[in-house]
């Protein structure tokens, strides 16, 4: 068991190989069940240096009291990619309830562009836009052509006083996409803000309730039909948990919270 506490992704291999009587696999697993420390997967957190925490505090310090105003005008936007395959997920950490956010059980990952398709849409308050499917890389000028000028300019224009929020991805950033957003308010992202964007979760409820599919096709119709009858309502609860998401992040020091 001190083993498990030490490091929660210790094997029952490894334990059994260092204790010096025989025992089998299913007696490790009781005993550890016994001290309430059972096999889950890692917490999977952004890699954050103790900068790029700073910025996320930083950031988000200032607007914490206005936040639930601010949260019913923006406009957030999702870019994600979807991929038909799925990571093994085979390590498992040793943990108590209650455990599962804590630095020792949780795994860094980096966000990268996985092969696959790509889609965007963008929810407010009260509406959604449309999910568009893209085939190909996403640049600058396309974003604008394909993205900004034809939905978000409509989008925006049919909600007065609406704040847009995008990430800092390259097509987002590029001075093409700037200038045509200069038109609108926005509100700049910070530093590895996914802990506290309401859009993330829309997202994981989405790829919760995703069927498993056999083609891009039909992972496409799939995902634009769970986009279509998703419940504005759990847009809006989203959006009204952001002072207490503020608060967390605060506490954290710009860290992972139990969001």
């Amino acid at each position: 068991m001190r083993q498990a506490l030490v490091d929660p992704t210790v094997t029952r291999s490894t334990i059994r190989a260092d204790v010096s009587v025989a025992i089998v696999p299913q007696t490790i697993s009781r005993h550890l069940a016994e001290a309430n420390l059972k096999p889950k997967r890692p917490f999977r957190a952004l890699p954050l240096t103790p900068n790029i925490g700073n910025c996320v505090y930083s950031g988000v310090k200032p607007d914490q009291c206005g936040m639930s105003q601010i949260g019913q005008r923006l406009c957030l936007v999702m870019n994600p990619g979807l991929c038909l395959g799925t990571n093994d997920n085979r390590v498992r950490v040793w943990r108590c309830p209650g455990q599962r956010y804590n630095s020792p059980h949780t795994v860094l990952r980096h966000t990268t562009r996985i092969a696959g398709v790509m889609v965007w849409g963008a929810i407010a308050y009260d509406s959604r836009s449309t999910l568009i499917v893209m085939c190909g890389t996403l640049t600058g000028q396309r974003y604008v052509d394909d993205i900004l000028r034809p939905h978000v300019g409509i989008f925006l224009n049919g909600l007065p006083g609406t704040i847009f929020h995008q990430d800092n991805a390259r097509p987002h950033t590029a001075r093409v996409a700037q200038d045509f957003l200069r038109h609108f308010q926005t509100l700049p992202w910070p530093a590895r803000f996914p802990y506290l964007s309401p859009v993330e979760y829309v997202w994981d409820q989405l790829k919760r309730q995703m069927p498993s599919c056999h083609s891009v096709l039909e992972f496409e119709l799939a995902v634009q039909d769970l986009w279509a009858h998703l419940p504005q309502n759990n847009i809006r609860c989203l959006i009204n948990s952001m002072p207490d998401r503020v608060v967390a992040c605060i506490a954290a020091g710009g860290g992972p919270t139990h969001y």
